[in-house]
């Protein structure tokens, strides 16, 4: 599942950063679809992370760190032209991830209503300016909350695909030459997980230490080596 995440993730960043629209939008539609299986994946191990880890603070500080870490690769990567400005997406993946942990863990701490709603209003606008904004988060609350096995493996990418399909449709139709109506169609690539976890068994696979924080590891040096390769183009 990871390898599968990161292999995503790559092709993703590849596409966008090396801008291959420009070159092929079939190619570009690819790497964008195939990207969209990257979150899911990592949302979904996070929330069993949650449950099996045997100290949450130290993962939510492994997170933290590898958000600190990434920033800058991160914004060079996507915005390589500008300054940090409050329009920009300044926060990876690795915030987001952070801030579904810190959802589920207060959550699961109180038994009140209002407080619950209250965390995941709180937390979703905590990511507005994150990479998965807003919806990422939701999907990570849908993975903790629904009990059915089966269920929590289908519902959160259906309505994680729906919201973001409606907010690129959204902008396809503010402004038709900033964004082609076929990457609307990028978010659909979020369904293509529903297979991958329904055929999960729900057990660690080999996981010593280097593949754990190599998994980590990953997402700063994978940004940087594409950094450098397009600096020599």
């Amino acid at each position: 599942m990871k390898v599968i995440a990161i292999v995503a993730m790559l092709l993703n960043h590849i596409g966008s950063g090396f801008e291959l629209h420009h070159v092929s939008p079939t190619l570009f539609f690819l790497t964008e679809f195939i990207g969209k299986l990257t979150f899911p994946i990592m949302a979904y191990l996070l929330v069993e992370g949650f449950h099996y880890t045997k100290n949450v603070r130290n993962y939510a500080f492994r997170l933290a760190i590898f958000w600190i870490i990434s920033i800058y690769p991160f914004h060079l990567w996507f915005y390589p032209e500008t300054s940090f400005g409050v329009t920009e997406l300044v926060n990876n993946i690795f915030f987001t991830l952070l801030m579904g942990l810190l959802l589920i863990y207060w959550y699961d701490r109180t038994k009140n209503s209002f407080i619950h709603v209250l965390l995941v209003i709180l937390f979703t606008l905590f990511t507005i300016m994150s990479d998965w904004n807003l919806i990422g988060i939701l999907i990570i609350f849908g993975f903790y909350r629904i009990s059915n096995p089966a269920a929590k493996k289908i519902i959160p990418p259906i309505y994680g695909a729906f919201l973001m399909f409606a907010l690129l449709f959204l902008v396809w139709l503010a402004s038709p030459a900033a964004l082609p109506l076929y990457e609307v169609f990028t978010a659909l690539g979020i369904l293509c997980v529903i297979p991958l976890l329904l055929n999960y068994n729900g057990q660690r696979g080999y996981s010593p230490n280097w593949v754990k924080w190599g998994f980590y590891l990953f997402y700063p040096l994978h940004l940087i080596v594409l950094l450098l390769i397009r600096s020599l183009m």
